[in-house]
């Protein structure tokens, strides 16, 4: 979209957590016109477009932060300038928290004056606003909630509801269940605007792929089922074949093959620069050789091993954020094992590998390679102990989303398995509570009933 520029001034700079706005509208901060709150939207939108946005969609700052965590590269080989360890980062986590709010806080601005309004501008920037909050509400249930425990969604921990622009508003963080629930409005308000105008971002598919994420980390595999196969079927996008792999994820601007939707399309972005830069120290931290041996002993026969490794193991795949489609086919494989349906779950599995690998072995139940003892995921997200069949669909999203800022949370989502690195002659730990991120603590301080994470406390 094209930048506007002359909206909010920064008065609304967050200083602290409050109602996660906190400033009352001075004189005419807040604008009037339909065309006007577009541009709230349209600011945040350019974000995302040029790569600046690390909190909606992310960018390639989010892909060093959560691969650097994560177990893809080898954090025991010291080259570069990428995060090894989590723990490093605990004051930046709770610093995120705040910069989420506030996109929270512009979009609450829109929905406030903008509901019920009936002009295209005002159903395509609500469409933006209520699906640009409820992927943030989602981005903040992967990261500052303890992953879902069917069971116990009530009483877990979830976040604050923020439902207005209002400096006077403390909200107490609800259940995880009540923050679901939330989420999930956000996103069904989102589709009720019929939004069919690419100017405004968020697409129905863009929306429904986030829908189906969202149920898929809630383990409602059902709801997971439905929402992948409508994608599937109704979205227009194939699975893209290996001929075109390479294309599609190596693109340095486009939304190519598979891919429903992405940052960093804008190819005149200012950030440019300094994505150069980033891709550099990415590439400066070789491949685990764990995720190397998945790809089997004829490994160049996998177009993902091939356009992701040079010979030293260090990267070649462009880290970009993005949603494609065989994510889809990947949460609909598992969420089918876990309904137990192993024939589809096997379906979607077999078509993937055939798109993906050179003269792909066909899985049968009989075929599966038995589980490896020494996998970190030892337990799946239900608590229970790894299967063969699991253990192929986790391997295939481990090769095909490697770089894309997958693994951190499927570690979480499966376990949040406890393992060590070396530096500089120290051992550090990433422990169970840290996959769940540090609030904000001045948000603590504030509200006595505030509940910080596990961990984090004095």
């Amino acid at each position: 979209m094209k930048r506007l520029t002359y909206i909010l001034p920064a008065v609304l700079a967050l200083s602290s957590c409050k109602g996660y706005l906190d400033v009352q509208p001075q004189g005419e901060v807040i604008p009037t016109t339909d065309e006007e709150f577009a541009a709230i939207m349209d600011n945040r939108i350019f974000d995302i477009e040029g790569g600046g946005d690390e909190y909606v969609i992310g960018n390639m700052d989010a892909i060093a932060k959560y691969e650097g965590y994560a177990d893809n590269l080898d954090a025991n080989i010291m080259i570069g300038n990428m995060v090894a360890y989590c723990g490093d980062n605990i004051n930046i986590r709770q610093s995120e928290w705040r910069s989420i709010f506030q996109i929270v806080r512009d979009c609450n601005i829109v929905i406030e004056n903008l509901d019920g309004r009936t002009s295209d501008i005002a159903k395509g920037t609500l469409a933006a606003a209520y699906a640009m909050k409820g992927i943030c509400y989602y981005n903040l249930l992967r990261n500052w909630c303890d992953p879902w425990e069917s069971g116990r969604q009530s009483s877990q921990t979830g976040l604050p509801l923020v439902d207005r622009f209002d400096i006077k508003d403390m909200p107490v963080r609800a259940s995880l269940e009540r923050s679901a629930l939330y989420t999930e409005t956000m996103l069904e308000n989102a589709l009720k605007q019929e939004n069919t105008d690419a100017k405004y971002f968020f697409t129905e598919y863009v929306i429904k792929a986030y829908l189906a994420k969202l149920y898929f980390w809630c383990e409602d595999w059902n709801e997971t089922i439905g929402t992948c196969n409508d994608i599937i079927d109704n979205c227009g996008l194939n699975l893209t074949p290996i001929g075109e792999y390479e294309d599609m994820i190596q693109a340095g601007n486009d939304r190519k093959g598979e891919v429903i939707v992405r940052s960093h399309i804008n190819n005149a972005s200012e950030l440019d620069w300094y994505f150069s830069y980033v891709k550099g120290y990415i590439a400066s931290r070789p491949a685990s050789s764990s995720l190397i041996r998945l790809f089997g002993d004829e490994p160049e026969k996998d177009v993902r091993y091939r356009i992701s490794f040079d010979n030293g193991r260090f990267n070649t795949k462009t880290p970009e954020c993005r949603v494609r489609l065989s994510e889809i086919v990947l949460m609909l494989a598992e969420a089918y094992y876990h309904t137990g349906d192993t024939e589809n779950a096997l379906k979607w599995l077999n078509e993937l590998r055939s798109n993906r690998i050179e003269g792909a072995t066909y899985y049968t139940e009989t075929t599966l390679p038995p589980v490896r003892t020494d996998n970190r995921i030892k337990e799946d997200a239900t608590g229970k102990p790894l299967t063969p069949l699991l253990q192929a669909i986790l391997d295939e999203r481990q090769k095909e989303l490697y770089m894309e800022g997958d693994r951190w949370f499927e570690l979480k989502r499966n376990g949040r398995p406890e393992w060590w690195i070396i530096n500089n002659g120290l051992k550090y730990t990433t422990r169970k509570y840290m996959y769940t991120a540090p609030v904000y603590k001045g948000d603590v301080d504030l509200n006595p009933d505030f509940i910080q994470n596990p961990g984090y406390g004095d």
